[in-house]
């Protein structure tokens, strides 16, 4: 017996519209996995960035310190240089100075320049020559000038005069 008037068809499990949302399901998963998987590599990836990025910065930050160094002796070296050039001018100013306080009737043989004191060596054709011509200039230059005189064959007079400036503790350097 028959009740139907078509033959009964295999019924399904799943309908066409749960199949459909199972696939969307089952994609947006496996959507989100790889998404998951992506941002837990981006982030060893910028681990990894800072990490060498810090580094660097160390490294830079050294060779800051090294430049900052190296700047501060230049710099050092410069002022030293800026000094003894100011020196070396100042010294060619009074060796100018003094040779051209040295009248023509006395000779220099040797002149001994110290920072405080000067020692000239030389000739004379008597004491009051070289006390008169250059003795009294020295005497206004240096806090204390002593000269020694000895006698040549010729009669003339050799000197050494011995000039001092007494420094600022009281005694001559």
């Amino acid at each position: 017996m028959r009740l139907s008037f078509i033959a009964p068809r295999p019924k399904p499990f799943l309908s066409l519209f749960s199949k459909m949302w199972v696939i969307f399901i089952a994609l947006m998963s496996l959507f989100m996995i790889i998404f998951n998987f992506y941002i837990v590599i981006e982030m060893s990836s910028f681990k990894n960035g800072v990490v060498d990025l810090t580094k660097e910065r160390e490294m830079l930050e050294q060779k800051i310190d090294e430049d900052d160094a190296t700047i501060g002796l230049i710099l050092r070296q410069k002022a030293l240089s800026e000094e003894i050039f100011s020196n070396n001018t100042l010294l060619k100013e009074s060796m100018k100075n003094l040779f051209d306080l040295v009248p023509d009737q006395i000779t220099l043989k040797k002149v001994q320049m110290e920072r405080n004191s000067l020692i000239l060596y030389g000739i004379s054709p008597t004491q009051d020559t070289f006390n008169f011509l250059l003795a009294a200039p020295l005497k206004s230059i240096f806090h204390t000038s002593n000269t020694n005189f000895y006698l040549t064959k010729e009669g003339w007079y050799n000197f050494v005069s011995i000039n001092k400036i007494i420094g600022e503790d009281g005694l001559g350097e």
